[in-house]
């Protein structure tokens, strides 16, 4: 396979933007709660080593934050780095962000609502701005222009995170009833294919794994809503798919309440430009 084909490949399953920043603002709130809660996450604190320990992170070092969220990797390089940017496709998610940063009393650090795959980086003036281009669990990292957007905002390291595995016990029995003649899905992508375009491109991508899995509770409204979101990404829902999540939901909850368990392999990809 050629780097077209990767290409190709990638792009297969496109996202509704609209539908998807939807989905993303009706989860602000849940993340920003996580985000005030996981001070001492080891993912972010392993991050901020492997930078360090590259002699990438310092008082001189400038942070793009791709798919930023309500700001936690975000606000911890700028604790460290001399400037932060963050970027999100949800402008609640960055309502969040820009509340955490005050809160922490950062100045060095702000936030915009972007769409990384169309972003101009010449009208942002962001061309080999950055020593980092760090995306953490973004959907945004979805396409070859994605990762060459990086590399062009980058003077020296991009850092991407995905899912290499993941299995979600409610969605994966919605998707079966939702999605009976699509393909199963295919969360390697990012990785997969990320990293063979990089790879014909010239870079030499660096990979690190981590096993992970949680469990969420949801109101039953607040699942109903969720999952709905969630699929209309990738599709406009009939009221009949709709009735079929809400029915599925409401046969399984305890107390109004459902329980999602997840289990998953966290996939760190990292290269010098």
């Amino acid at each position: 396979m050629n780097i077209n084909d990767f290409e190709k490949l990638w792009g297969e399953a496109k996202r509704d933007k609209n539908a998807q920043i939807a989905f993303w603002d009706g989860r602000a709130e849940e993340f920003n709660l996580i985000h005030q809660k996981n001070d001492n996450n080891k993912r972010l604190s392993a991050a901020i080593d492997l930078f360090q320990s590259k002699g990438m992170l310092n008082k001189d070092t400038n942070v793009l934050d791709i798919g930023c969220g309500p700001g936690r990797y975000s606000i911890e390089f700028a604790k460290r780095a001399k400037s932060v940017i963050g970027i999100d496709v949800s402008p609640k998610m960055i309502e969040f962000a820009v509340e955490n940063a005050e809160k922490q009393r950062l100045s060095n650090i702000s936030f915009d609502t972007l769409d990384w795959e169309n972003v101009d980086l010449q009208n942002e003036g962001w061309e080999k701005k950055f020593d980092i281009v760090f995306a953490s669990m973004c959907p945004g990292i979805s396409s070859k222009t994605a990762l060459e957007n990086m590399i062009n905002a980058s003077k020296k390291i991009c850092f991407v995170s995905s899912f290499a595995y993941r299995k979600d016990q409610i969605r994966d029995q919605l998707r079966s009833i939702i999605c009976k003649n699509e393909k199963k899905r295919d969360l390697n992508k990012t990785i997969y294919c990320g990293f063979n375009i990089l790879w014909h491109m010239g870079y030499y991508p660096e990979i690190t794994y981590f096993d992970t899995e949680w469990e969420k509770v949801y109101s039953i409204d607040k699942a109903i809503s969720m999952y709905t979101s969630f699929f209309e990404m990738r599709k406009p829902l009939s009221n009949d798919e709709k009735e079929e999540i809400e029915d599925y939901l409401k046969k399984i909850a305890k107390n109004n309440y459902v329980v999602e368990k997840t289990e998953a392999k966290i996939a760190w990809m990292y290269w010098n430009v």
